[in-house]
């Protein structure tokens, strides 16, 4: 008996450093295992670090688009044009005017019917999203062209230079803005030029998705991880967009605004009534570029509110920054003896 308890006493502390060793043997096969897969595990981060922001295209497949969001640094299948427009708006953020501005624009001509109706390369919507006149060239009549100017990072409706902010632009790399003061018109940041481009309609903002894409081998896409939006696409696939009215079919006071951002007195003069004449010219003589912009603004971003078989009255909101009021300001457009409708008042 005692032997029998020698020996066992003696055999428990070698079955202890047997499990003490195969515990050593499994916790280096996980560090190893971990060593394996740490490489990998970065070598992804880095790659998706490296490409946020960029569009992507499969060169080892059918070209099909991936979209790398800088907000989650996953990628996202761009698909269908239609599908590659609504979640690219669906992955954007809103932006100031004012803070867009500080951002270069970068034109790209590809070869689209969208209606130009100046011939100055700029299509009519992209024009009206920078504020410029869609039918004149030379917005602020200064000798150059509104192309000219945005290409070398000048101001197409003043003679001043454009706010660029190298600092601004670099943290925005990639990003999809929409003007929030504006239509909800979308550009794209790329961060190979450090540029933004305008996302127009499904098929014109794929075309210029793809132009400014980077190709990709499918080893190293399949580093990035996959996302997709939370809704599905078809839910939100936006109505196609009406073809921008022609000039004499908008109302009196987006005509009034185009005619005053391009100084045009002819046209003005003949919108408003003749007791405004010596408004007009005062206007379009002494107020600087700037100031135009401002009214310009003004009236087009103006509501109806009432309208009777011979009069209507818009409205609209001015905020003045230095004293925080918000003042109403209505405008009154009324049908004259020709049967004529005229601005009676600016």
């Amino acid at each position: 008996m005692k032997i029998y308890i020698q020996k066992n006493i003696q055999q428990q502390p070698f079955q202890s450093n047997q499990a003490i060793l195969k515990s050593l043997g499994y916790l280096c096969l996980l560090i190893a295992l971990t060593l394996c897969h740490a490489p990998s595990l970065n070598a992804q981060n880095n790659l998706s670090q490296k490409l946020s922001g960029r569009i992507l295209l499969q060169v080892q497949s059918k070209g099909e688009a991936w979209y790398i969001n800088p907000a989650d640094q996953k990628r996202y299948s761009l698909g269908k044009p239609s599908n590659a427009w609504t979640i690219m708006r669906e992955l954007s953020i809103g932006i100031t005017n004012t803070d867009l501005t500080k951002i270069p624009v970068g034109i790209i001509n590809i070869n689209t019917n969208a209606l130009d109706n100046d011939q100055d390369g700029l299509s009519n919507d992209m024009e009206i999203a920078l504020n410029t006149n869609p039918n004149n060239p030379d917005s602020d009549q200064d000798g150059y062209t509104d192309l000219v100017e945005l290409n070398n990072n000048y101001n197409p409706i003043n003679t001043n230079r454009l706010p660029i902010d190298i600092n601004f632009t670099k943290k925005n790399l990639g990003k999809i803005f929409l003007q929030i003061e504006s239509k909800g018109e979308a550009w794209y940041i790329n961060p190979a030029d450090q540029k933004r481009y305008f996302l127009n309609k499904p098929d014109s903002a794929f075309i210029i998705m793809k132009k400014l894409s980077l190709g990709i081998t499918n080893e190293n896409l399949n580093q990035i991880l996959i996302n997709e939006l939370t809704t599905p696409i078809e839910d939100k696939i936006p109505e196609p967009e009406p073809e921008p009215k022609p000039i004499d079919d908008l109302n009196i006071l987006e005509q009034a605004a185009i005619a005053i951002r391009s100084n045009d007195k002819i046209k003005a003069k003949s919108l408003f009534h003749p007791s405004m004449e010596k408004m007009i010219e005062y206007t379009l003589n002494y107020l600087n570029s700037e100031s135009k912009l401002i009214l310009a603004n003004i009236l087009s971003g103006s509501k109806l509110i009432d309208s009777t078989d011979d009069q209507k009255i818009y409205s609209t909101t001015v905020y003045f920054s230095m004293s925080g009021h918000a003042v109403s300001v209505k405008f009154y457009v009324k049908k004259q003896a020709d049967n004529n409708w005229l601005l009676t008042n600016l």
